[in-house]
């Protein structure tokens, strides 16, 4: 039997590991999406939840971070009052916020893409700022089916409420992702 070393940084992980991580991170955007502060120019929320899902993506890989998000949206569209501000149901997808919740799930695949075993700092951050961009991108591209503003107005809709957050998520991501650390679930 081959031995690996502990400080080997993508360590082989079973299925059954791999979907407890799966679901550990299902429920942590569920508490992130109960962490919401409403904002009075805009219909998005600002909330935990791309927290947990760009740590899903980088600490779970770019097959189990995505079905970890993809399994938060399974569970708000069939009636679970999960998403932000207790909200579920297919209205949800379909609204003003449903392209965020799309891009949760391209995020993580992104985040899972881009942080590899080894990154460094600068690659890490850069690898989980694209994730969270992707989210944006997808949500803005929503919502301009319901307000119909011009990008500029998109963007402050948005996007720009939500900069300092994001660049704090980030930074709090790389925090608990120390590159000498990002192997715990992954495979």
């Amino acid at each position: 039997m081959k031995s690996i070393a502990l400080d080997t940084p993508f360590v082989q992980r079973s299925w059954p590991t791999m979907a407890l991580g799966c679901l550990l991170f299902t429920v942590l955007t569920i508490v992130g999406a109960h962490v919401s502060f409403p904002l009075a120019s805009s219909p998005v929320p600002i909330t935990l939840q791309t927290l947990a899902v760009i740590l899903a993506g980088a600490a779970l890989g770019p097959v189990w971070g995505p079905l970890s998000q993809l399994l938060y949206i399974t569970l708000g569209v069939s009636g679970l009052p999960i998403f932000a501000n207790g909200t579920s149901g297919p209205g949800v997808l379909l609204g003003t916020t449903g392209g965020y919740l799309v891009g949760f799930v391209i995020g993580a695949w992104v985040a899972g893409m881009l942080v590899k075993s080894g990154s460094s700092w600068l690659r890490l951050s850069l690898g989980l700022l694209a994730a969270h961009l992707v989210i944006f991108v997808l949500g803005i591209a929503q919502l301009k089916l319901f307000v119909g503003e011009s990008v500029g107005a998109l963007l402050a809709l948005g996007f720009f409420p939500f900069v300092p957050g994001m660049i704090f998520k980030t930074a709090v991501a790389v925090g608990l992702l120390k590159p000498s650390r990002l192997g715990w679930f992954r495979s």
